[in-house]
């Protein structure tokens, strides 16, 4: 089983392998391309606001939730992962169920 973790690591995918370690690729997955659309334009937005210095807690707010629901939606079209979402902005995780 795959342990997945999303996350808007700089210069990151969005998707890294938790316990092999490296970002993964997510059309290598077979994501859907309504979900690759999301993640990509969701690490441009996360990346702004890292050279913003992450001061807009609002903005914060809306990109976490944005990444939660794309891990909700990751999680749906690979049913065999585990999820872990990873807020760069503010350094925590939380399981995705």
């Amino acid at each position: 089983m795959k342990y997945l973790v999303i996350d808007a690591f700089l210069n990151g995918t969005g998707i890294r392998d938790k316990y092999n370690g490296g970002f993964i690729d997510p059309k290598e997955l077979g994501l859907s391309s309504n979900i690759i659309t999301r993640i990509e334009k969701w690490l441009i937005n996360y990346e702004n606001e890292h050279y913003d210095g992450y001061a807009n807690e609002q903005n914060i707010s809306s990109l976490d939730q944005e990444g939660k629901e794309i891990a909700l939606l990751i999680r749906k079209e690979l049913a065999e992962v585990k999820i872990e979402y990873f807020s760069d902005a503010r350094m925590i995780s939380e399981l995705i169920f």
